[in-house]
């Protein structure tokens, strides 16, 4: 249900051109339709933490299970509302607070279920279900897209409303399914949790992890990965003709390649890096190295005119920035701080910034566009970056585990 709901909100973020029309909004101010895109965002922004603290009192069955149906309701819903932008946008809406509360239970479900030492391959894990749902929901309206581009002779709005309306019946099939296998399927926590003395302690207050400042350079450092991850995903379908690469149809555009480039070396180095942070005890490395490459990518890929270095410099981006996540989030439950009872509000806190960096960062890097050229928008993101891997420096090592008592 994770990769589902991702996969639904993603549905329209490289067809914006064409899907604009038959929406009703208009072509000449892009921000409108960049709003179906931030509407994911901007609900984590508001509900973010209380979703992560009612995942730690209520568990995931319940708050996982009523986010599946919100996603499959709003799902259903979009296919017969295509003609009226504002009510597709509340469907997003919808869909994403069904999301919010799918995703604010991924460090539960791995706390309760798995024992400290493979937590963070845990969290990978769904991490991994994460990026392909963003993978196929962003790259699926392509694939699927069988009428002519916007720009292309041929483009009418009655076809290009019925080649939607095809993806979004797909995509509300597929919501059905996956939500009868969530409730067929699903438990909250196991008869007997791996470490059950973390479990069953009494629930700590929130007030010293708010107050603890490695909390907050952690949520920074989501603030400044998501306003990449997200970012750039709302913007390279504008950003890469800007540079002198054409855009085409199927796999072969180069959109869908670099999209498909940086979430699945995310998918690859979510699993890897994951691993080997377990194995080795160590987080802080990993979050530098990450945050450090995903900088000086962003900024290699935002200016690149060449097609094969933007391949390669997407996959490099994915593979170290992107699969960092379930180490951050680890990173943030392990503080002294949080711990295992509030894993679900130290979620929440990080995808809370996380989104508020994709928010603000389709709306900056839009604003800071000059002509057709997105060189200060790629700046922002450098320098963002670059900031948090400063801060990063400043935070304790966490990864490392106590010898157990004889």
């Amino acid at each position: 249900m994770f990769m589902m709901s991702q996969m639904t909100w993603l549905a329209f973020s490289l067809i914006r051109s064409e899907i604009t029309p038959v929406f009703g909004a208009s072509l000449s101010d892009p921000s409108n339709i960049i709003l179906l895109t931030a509407s994911q965002p901007l609900v984590f922004i508001i509900i973010s933490i209380p979703v992560g603290m009612l995942a730690d009192r209520k568990g995931l069955l319940l708050v996982a299970g009523i986010g599946s149906i919100i996603v499959t309701i709003f799902s259903i819903m979009r296919m017969f509302l295509i003609d009226d932008f504002m009510m597709i946008f509340l469907c997003q809406i919808g869909i994403s607070v069904g999301a919010v509360l799918i995703q604010n239970c991924i460090t539960y479900l791995s706390v309760h279920w798995f024992p400290r030492k493979e937590r963070t391959l845990a969290t990978g894990v769904s991490t991994i279900f994460m990026l392909l749902g963003m993978l196929i929901g962003s790259i699926m309206s392509l694939l699927l897209w069988t009428v002519p581009l916007y720009v292309q002779p041929g483009y009418t709005v009655a076809l290009a409303r019925g080649n939607i309306e095809s993806i979004l019946t797909v995509q509300s099939i597929l919501a059905v399914v996956f939500t009868i296998l969530f409730f067929l399927i699903a438990r909250d926590k196991p008869k007997y949790p791996p470490d059950f003395e973390e479990v069953v302690r009494k629930k700590p207050s929130i007030r010293p992890m708010l107050r603890d400042k490695n909390v907050w350079i952690i949520s920074y450092g989501f603030f400044a990965g998501f306003a990449i991850i997200i970012g750039l995903t709302g913007i390279l379908e504008t950003l890469l003709p800007s540079l002198g690469i054409p855009e085409s149809l199927g796999l072969s555009n180069p959109v869908v390649m670099t999209q498909t480039l940086i979430l699945s070396l995310g998918i690859i180095g979510a699993l890897i890096i994951s691993g080997i942070s377990d194995k080795v005890q160590r987080r802080k490395p990993f979050l530098v190295l990450a945050l450090l490459m995903g900088a000086i990518t962003t900024l290699i890929l935002g200016t690149s005119t060449s097609v094969m270095l933007t391949y390669i410099i997407a996959a490099l981006l994915g593979f170290f920035l992107i699969s960092v996540m379930p180490i951050a989030l680890s990173t943030q439950e392990e503080l002294k701080s949080v711990g295992s009872q509030l894993s679900g509000a130290s979620a929440g806190l990080a995808f809370e910034f996380g989104n508020l960096g994709g928010f603000l960062g389709l709306i900056i890097l839009e604003a800071l566009v000059v002509g057709t050229s997105y060189f200060f928008s790629i700046l922002f993101l450098f320098l963002a970056t670059l900031i948090a891997t400063g801060l990063v420096l400043l935070i304790p090592e966490t990864g490392r585990r106590e010898k157990p008592k004889k």
